[in-house]
């Protein structure tokens, strides 16, 4: 009763997609720096200053084996924000919303998949007019989910992965549906663009034809070059990264993620059994467990009353690599399976949309605990605990506590001094954390000087030598240096991190 006037204010799917875009930016660009620069985020907004910088370096991120789609695009972002972290997370601030959008159009689209076949931006504009109500609930799930609301809020390649995703997804279905050669080109360019972003946009091409073969059981062998056509386009567009001389770094750092398949063969369950109580507590931790239970109820008492090859479609975009991760991965955190969740919130979005306005209430109900994670995540995160596999983004010394407080102070001393920075390791963190914001600052020069020194570095001590301002920024808990060397260094400030950590920058 409380929702169906709702319903009659709200008369059009645009005013629903404006006022989310509106509480979907507040939530996101709020405190938008207030965690601050993780390692690889600081490596990926350096690769992109790099770009910006230097044109004949556009493949830099090849180095590390890494796609450059991401870093391409923060290099466009930079030149309209002085604050380079804020450039790099504006990326994924608006690619979680187009995700989130993609999300609520497919769920439109799926309502009415069985409707005859027409010109599919028609279909999609129709089943948006018919279905925007039915499908809102979804909206509410990614505004309010603290998983999504993490990653889109860090400067990651994961988050851009996932609209591909989702958007290939759409595709996928829509080709199944509409042979048509203009949309096997357009489906192409997302899955090129997938793997212009991360490698494991794989998946999409694989799973592009068995949706094909799912949706489509009439078409015979000769039609397949519809889904033929948009995986060579999307191979096309990757093979633009062998203009880079470093290609070959790609296959190589893939293996340091993954284990083999004859690796897997000798232990079979390990990694997977405990990648799949990673996942539990994962989904319990950034979804709640009452979320979950109710995804569940959704599933139980609507599954039967829909299409079972869409249903099957969707687990499968859902599950496959979800499951392929925790089978062959190494290292399993929350952003590596990111880009798995937008088919799972489609499939709860599609059955929930069974019970219309109804399940409106409940669902605000549930959610209601998640928006002061949301606020915590946002005000305070020094401390809030995140799950066991996602320490580095707050602790640890791949967090960046007290970077740009150390980055302010000598860029100031290098107004009239000429600064020489030593900083622990040589890739990461530090340097790049503090290289983000010198970026351009005359007379600072930022060295990585390794780790595990016992004795201050020689080039700092040449430097020092030399008549320059000499520093050097580390972490306590990775400082050996011995008693004696510790006297001829002086701490300017320590910044304090979690578990009794400390950022300290000296002075020699």
């Amino acid at each position: 009763m409380i929702a169906k006037p709702f319903a009659r204010v709200v008369r059009s799917p645009l005013l629903i997609i404006v006022f989310y875009t509106v509480f979907y930016l507040t939530s996101r660009l709020q405190n938008l720096t207030s965690l601050p620069v993780f390692g690889d985020e600081a490596i990926y907004i350096r690769w992109s200053q790099i770009i910006k910088n230097v044109e004949t370096l556009r493949f830099v991120p090849l180095t590390d084996g890494k796609q450059p789609l991401f870093m391409w695009i923060v290099a466009v972002f930079l030149k309209f924000s002085s604050d380079p972290l804020l450039a790099g997370r504006l990326v994924s601030v608006f690619a979680g919303l187009a995700t989130s959008l993609i999300i609520f159009q497919t769920i439109c689209y799926l309502i009415n998949f069985s409707d005859p076949e027409t010109n599919p931006l028609i279909n999609l504009i129709s089943t948006l007019k018919k279905n925007y109500f039915r499908a809102s609930p979804v909206l509410l799930i990614y505004l309010f989910s603290p998983f999504f609301f993490f990653f889109d809020r860090l400067a990651l390649a994961d988050n851009l992965l996932s609209f591909f995703g989702s958007l290939s997804l759409l595709l996928s279905l829509l080709l199944a549906r509409c042979r048509r050669l203009d949309l096997a080109l357009i489906l192409g360019f997302s899955l090129g663009f997938g793997l212009l972003t991360k490698s494991p946009a794989l998946y999409f091409v694989i799973l592009t034809f068995v949706t094909y073969i799912i949706i489509n059981r009439s078409a015979s062998f000769k039609t397949f070059y519809y889904p033929l056509v948009s995986s060579l386009v999307a191979f096309a567009m990757y093979s633009i990264l062998k203009l880079g001389p470093q290609f070959h770094q790609i296959a190589l750092r893939n293996r340091d993620y993954v284990y083999t398949l004859s690796e897997i063969i000798t232990h079979p369950l390990d990694p997977l059994v405990p990648h799949l109580k990673d996942i539990f507590t994962l989904y319990g931790h950034f979804f709640s467990i009452y979320l979950i239970l109710f995804f569940l109820a959704i599933i139980l008492l609507s599954v039967s009353r829909f299409r079972h090859r869409t249903i099957l479609v969707l687990l499968i975009w859902w599950l496959v690599p979800l499951l392929a991760n925790a089978s062959f991965a190494k290292s399993f955190t929350a952003r590596y399976i990111l880009f798995t969740t937008p088919p799972l919130i489609i499939l709860i979005g599609y059955l929930a949309s069974y019970f219309n306005y109804k399940v409106v209430l409940p669902l605000l109900f549930l959610l209601l605990p998640n928006v002061f994670t949301l606020y915590r995540l946002s005000t305070s995160p020094f401390t809030y605990k995140l799950p066991p596999t996602e320490t580095g983004y707050l602790q640890d010394w791949t967090s960046g506590w007290g970077i740009r407080d150390s980055a302010s102070y000598l860029i100031n001393r290098a107004k009239t001094h000429n600064v020489i920075v030593g900083t622990e390791g040589a890739f990461g963190t530090l340097p790049d954390g503090l290289q983000i914001y010198a970026d351009g600052v005359k007379q600072l020069t930022i060295i990585g000087v390794g780790l595990g020194f016992t004795s201050l570095p020689p080039s700092l001590i040449n430097a020092k030598n030399y008549g320059d301002d000499v520093y050097l920024l580390i972490n306590q808990s990775r400082n050996n240096l011995s008693t004696a060397e510790q006297q001829k260094i002086t701490p300017i400030f320590r910044h304090p991190k979690p578990d009794n950590d400390f950022l300290i920058l000296y002075q020699l």
